[in-house]
């Protein structure tokens, strides 16, 4: 109840803050996602929603999974207003046409590696290089969809790996990690939300970053050129919104694990897992803790760098994903980018969340 009560009177004392916010009708708008909605490391958009930073801004947000077709086309057609593909998916929706355009950094680093068993002889990208001379066959990647492989390919080949040569895709499906961890394939597809919630549900896993070898962007969010044109401040609101709710979870990743933990209660995580996974999630958005990187990003949340996004036009040529030259006024823009708002309010909020009452329904493991 305490937990509760407090969330209420944050989001009250927010509210109060926007003239006649009580009063005013909040502008909907839908987020789409890729793939089930119930996920815990998606904290950012309820860490927006359930403080408040939403209705600051006059929004409130609809999470919806896409049905018969992609987030981005649902977004470039109308049926949404915002998603966050990979970037080989919007450089190649943006090439053909779709008329959509990033609007805010929100996976700022590469997000995409591999997970391996601790005691796998592969440990490296090194290690996966010449595979059949070294282990005398390919070595198997379990995949969740086969689209995944024109993600990790760009990453795998900055690694110094022979993708047709070293390497064997298979479509594993949700539970491709359980064939990894007992050993039928070699390496899991995946990136650190995901990882760090499977080692904080004890498998034994390490992760190969591809950020060490590809320092690239990876997740933005985009939208529709008709929103940039028609309703720009819904998507300065969003942005904005946003940006504060990953400065919040920077700020105390604990307290975002409680409110994941409140907003899917049925999801079976110990507290260790629901810390892990908001760890993971942190280092998609802002680098290795302590990082020159780290910093940089944090001193700019949300913001677009052209250098990354170049380098990802530069690997999606060389792959084939695109045709044209695409250049950064064609991808992005860092128009709706503010982050004059006061950090030291959001971690006024973000102290007060009342995480024991949250922490004592999970095991402790």
């Amino acid at each position: 109840m305490k937990r509760t009560m407090s969330f209420a009177l944050i989001l009250m004392l927010t509210l109060t803050l926007v003239s006649g916010a009580f009063a005013q009708e909040l502008r909907p708008f839908i987020y789409v996602l890729p793939r089930t909605v119930e996920a815990l490391e998606d904290s950012p958009f309820h860490v927006a929603q359930v403080m408040g930073f939403l209705a600051e801004e006059g929004l409130t947000m609809e999470l919806v999974e896409a049905f018969g077709t992609t987030d981005m086309k649902m977004v470039a057609t109308g049926q949404a207003q915002f998603c966050a593909p990979g970037p080989m998916y919007t450089l190649s929706g943006i090439a053909e046409g779709l008329g959509v355009k990033a609007v805010m950094a929100y996976d700022a680093i590469n997000i995409w590696g591999m997970a391996v068993l601790t005691d796998s002889p592969v440990q490296t990208f090194e290690d996966m290089q010449n595979a059949q001379e070294k282990y005398g066959r390919k070595l198997t990647v379990a995949l969740g969809d086969a689209s995944w492989e024109m993600l990790v390919t760009p990453t795998l080949i900055a690694g110094g790996v022979d993708v047709k040569e070293d390497l064997e895709f298979v479509v594993a499906g949700e539970n491709r990690y359980v064939q990894v961890a007992e050993g039928k394939l070699d390496m899991l597809f995946t990136w650190p939300g995901e990882c760090w919630q499977l080692i904080g549900q004890n498998y034994d896993f390490k992760y190969i970053d591809g950020n060490d070898v590809l320092k690239t962007n990876s997740n933005s969010i985009i939208t529709s050129q008709r929103m940039i044109d028609e309703e720009p401040e819904v998507v300065q609101g969003f942005v904005r919104a946003l940006c504060k709710a990953l400065y919040f979870i920077h700020y105390n990743p604990e307290a975002a694990a409680a409110i994941m933990a409140d907003e899917y209660p049925n999801i079976d995580v110990t507290w260790k897992a629901a810390q892990f996974i908001q760890d993971g999630r942190l280092y998609q958005m802002f680098g290795a803790p302590g990082s020159d990187e780290e910093a940089k990003i944090l001193d700019n949340i949300g913001f677009s760098w052209e250098d990354k996004w170049m380098l990802n036009v530069q690997v999606a040529l060389d792959s084939g994903t695109i045709d044209v030259e695409l250049t950064p006024e064609d991808i992005f823009t860092n128009q709706f980018i503010d982050n004059s708002w006061d950090r030291k309010a959001i971690e006024a909020i973000a102290d007060s969340v009342d995480i024991e009452a949250v922490k004592v329904r999970y095991q402790a493991e």
